[in-house]
């Protein structure tokens, strides 16, 4: 999997992790300027997912450029998340794979 981002959040007696899965990039997003007035940036595919550590995991597929998908993380940091990289994921919630799978095939399949 493709993680854009992954955030955990602990305090007090929160504990929850936030994060979005690139699913699809489309190739003109990494451009940030364009030579036609009209240019609409490219809209990649994530899945995004949170919930509280342990419990069911949430997700929603939607579509963003990544510049909206980079204010998504700026936002949760702000809001106490850190950015935690992916070979820390198993130490902060252990079955994180596995409730991701069960998940995410679902939300990829309802779309």
């Amino acid at each position: 999997m493709n993680y854009a981002y992954i955030g955990w959040c602990r305090e007090g007696t929160s504990d929850k992790v936030w994060g979005i899965i690139l699913l699809r990039e489309h190739e003109a997003s990494h451009l940030k300027f364009h030579p036609f007035p009209n240019y609409k940036p490219a809209y990649n595919e994530y899945l995004s997912f949170w919930g509280r550590r342990g419990a069911k995991l949430q997700t929603k597929m939607f579509s963003a450029s990544i510049w909206e998908a980079e204010d998504m993380f700026r936002k949760k940091e702000n809001k106490g998340y850190v950015n935690i990289p992916k070979s820390r994921l198993d130490e902060v919630y252990p079955n994180f794979q596995t409730d991701l799978e069960k998940t995410a095939m679902w939300a990829m399949l309802k779309s």
